[in-house]
């Protein structure tokens, strides 16, 4: 069982998330993180995460700045968990950018656009 920590911010994504991931890998179990839950990197230690998936836009607390932050106190915590970001590159593209720069530097493990298909995404989680 692959267990994935998730945090995106609205609730429907948060939803298609989960379900998509679910569907395509029944070994995935999904955990949303609730919008009060302050202790990301405590959740991932706790649950025994294997990957982290966050979305990235321009508002806090998902700024780029604020999940750079969140990969590296999850590194500490939980070595063994991969993080992953998923940013919106038609809405924000020169964000895409960064966040792509953020993997091209070793600060994330890996990210992904909005844009692709849930047997992309699962996939992508699958092999890290």
């Amino acid at each position: 069982m692959r267990r994935i920590v998730l945090d995106a911010q609205y609730s429907v994504m948060t939803r298609a998330l989960t379900m998509a991931l679910e569907r395509q890998r029944p070994d995935f179990l999904v955990q949303s993180v609730p919008a009060q839950t302050r202790d990301i990197a405590g959740r991932c230690r706790s649950c025994g995460a294997n990957v982290l998936l966050l979305e990235v836009c321009p508002q806090p607390p998902r700024t780029l700045a604020d999940r750079l932050q969140l990969a590296a106190q999850v590194r500490t915590l939980r070595p063994p968990c991969k993080t992953v970001l998923l940013v919106d590159e038609t809405a924000y593209p020169e964000l895409a950018a960064a966040v792509c720069m953020a993997k091209k530097d070793l600060l994330v493990d890996d990210f992904v656009y909005a844009s692709v298909s849930p047997t992309y995404l699962s996939a992508l989680i699958d092999s890290l």
